[in-house]
């Protein structure tokens, strides 16, 4: 998503920045490993209840399982979504080839109140869905085949995966995967998993948002909605951030009523939509201030106040000291 503006000095072109949505997502996902796993006979493991997510991608072979007591089937080109607490075990074939990625949802509020992805007593089939892995799966050989080559390993069946490598990112492989980052290795490639952290990352959003509304519980469906709408209100507050903004072109251009708008904004922001915008405008303009560079007036013409006067007043209703006193006491 971009937005433009034009005037007779400069033409920008600026996408959504970190800054227009940090501290609104409520969920963030990390990676806590990534696993390759090629079964080199029949082999059932055993049943385990589930203590993060896992994301199950079969590369070859048909992958089943049972989950929470049902016989799931995932092929290539599918995936299936594990939740937190579920009741997993594996059923595997001789040439089952499957990548499984752990990850734990923290919530960005910092509470301890744990949520679940779908919605209760959801049939465990509908935690399966198409989706074209290879792109994805082939970004992460990739990345690690340029962090260097692994020694040949061909223990990587289910027996085999130890429970308490102490890396941030798990690699096991056979011969057939090399070359990969070598499990235990010595050289801990923090870089790599931030990196993989990262790829995955995009990868759960753009996953999680091809799961039909339906399917996800109430509360997380409802908060990604929420913060689609939060993330566009305060993209219409950056494209305005050097001007004035009124409640009924606020509301225009989120195609929304006012009444909507001021109980959307009391919901999500605690306070009225003028308030919010205003607020948003004095904490880019507190930057500013905590900088020499420029004087207390060039900031206020910067932002579209009427004079020095308006903002210094505005400032300190918003942060008890005129922008002056704050400037000294920083």
């Amino acid at each position: 998503m971009y937005y433009k503006e034009e005037n007779n000095l400069f033409r920008r072109k600026t996408s959504i920045s970190y800054y227009d949505v940090m501290a609104v997502n409520s969920y963030e996902p990390i990676l806590t490993s990534i696993q390759f796993f090629k079964s080199k006979q029949d082999f059932t493991y055993r049943k385990h209840c589930h203590p993060s997510y896992e994301i199950v991608i079969p590369r070859t072979g048909d992958y089943k399982c049972l989950l929470n007591g049902q016989v799931v089937s995932v092929q290539a080109g599918e995936l299936l979504l594990v939740q937190e607490g579920d009741w997993h075990q594996d059923i595997l074939h001789v040439g089952t080839e499957y990548i499984v990625m752990a990850f734990v949802l923290k919530r960005q509020d910092k509470s301890n109140v744990k949520h679940r992805l779908f919605r209760e007593n959801i049939d465990i089939a509908k935690q399966k869905i198409i989706f074209p892995t290879e792109k994805f799966i082939n970004a992460i050989f990739n990345l690690l085949t340029e962090a260097g080559s692994a020694e040949e390993n061909n223990v990587a069946d289910v027996i085999s995966a130890r429970q308490d490598a102490n890396l941030p990112v798990d690699i096991f492989y056979d011969s057939t995967l090399k070359p990969l980052v070598k499990t235990g290795s010595a050289e801990r490639d923090y870089g790599l998993y931030y990196v993989l952290d990262g790829l995955f990352q995009a990868f759960f959003w753009e996953i999680i948002f091809l799961f039909p509304q339906d399917r996800l519980s109430p509360l997380f469906n409802r908060n990604l909605s929420d913060e689609a709408l939060k993330s566009a209100l305060f993209s219409l507050f950056e494209r305005n951030i050097h001007g004035k903004l009124n409640v009924p072109k606020i509301a225009a251009d989120m195609n929304m009523s006012e009444s909507s708008l001021a109980h959307k904004c009391k919901q999500f922001l605690g306070e009225s939509p003028a308030r919010s915008f205003m607020r948003y405008k004095l904490a880019k303009a507190e930057t500013y201030i905590n900088t020499p560079q420029l004087t207390i007036k060039e900031i206020s013409d910067m932002f579209g106040f009427e004079d020095q006067f308006h903002f210094s007043k505005t400032f300190k209703r918003f942060y008890g000291r005129s922008p002056v006193a704050y400037r000294k006491k920083a």
